[in-house]
């Protein structure tokens, strides 16, 4: 539903101006964004429901998914809060008319919506949670889904040329060997609790 709503609003920037370049209105929004995003991962899972391989016990798994949670945070809220450092604005507000490019935007092109999706996914590996493993999917097509609105919305009609000289640099949520490398180190000791066992 946020994502339709944050559309209609950017559909017609100019016309919402007041809402979408409201300072407490975006904190609110990011806010509750945020916090759907991070709640739907950690919500308890019913055992009964869905009973967890044992491989999720194998205490080499546990280890590694902590320390990779742990990597995971670190990376996110680098992200996060590298980003909203250089944007000085939150949530849909006007970078002062400035297509932002460098530092976290010259690898990422939403680096916010990635960094909320490796927080989200850090707390899917902590709690080895398989309703969480099921959810977050859909935790990042969210986020993948809000930054192409914006895109088609708003900043590709406000910078135009600029930015789709950008776009064919930078992918927007990284190089494809990223999410290869993660997938990986997420896979990695499943794959080793399998062939020892």
């Amino acid at each position: 539903m946020y994502i339709f709503i944050y559309a209609f609003f950017l559909k017609d920037r100019e016309k919402y101006t007041h809402i979408l370049e409201n300072n407490k209105i975006n904190i609110i929004l990011v806010f509750i964004y945020n916090i759907v995003c991070y709640l739907s991962v950690l919500l308890p899972a019913d055992p009964n429901i869905l009973i967890k391989p044992s491989i999720f016990e194998n205490s080499f798994v546990i280890i590694w998914f902590n320390i990779l949670a742990i990597i995971l945070y670190i990376l996110g809220g680098y992200l996060l809060f590298i980003t909203l450092k250089m944007r000085k604005v939150i949530g849909a507000q006007d970078t002062e008319g400035k297509l932002l490019t460098n530092s976290s935007y010259s690898f990422f092109r939403h680096p916010i919506y990635l960094g909320i999706s490796l927080i989200a996914l850090g707390m899917v590996l902590t709690s080895i949670n398989l309703d969480a493993m099921i959810i977050f999917p859909f935790i990042l097509l969210g986020n993948y889904l809000t930054g192409t609105i914006e895109e088609k919305y708003d900043i590709e009609e406000r910078f135009k040329k600029q930015y789709q000289e950008y776009k064919k640099k930078v992918r927007r949520f990284g190089p494809f060997y990223f999410w290869l490398f993660l997938l990986l180190i997420v896979s990695l000791p499943l794959c080793i609790s399998i062939w020892i066992l």
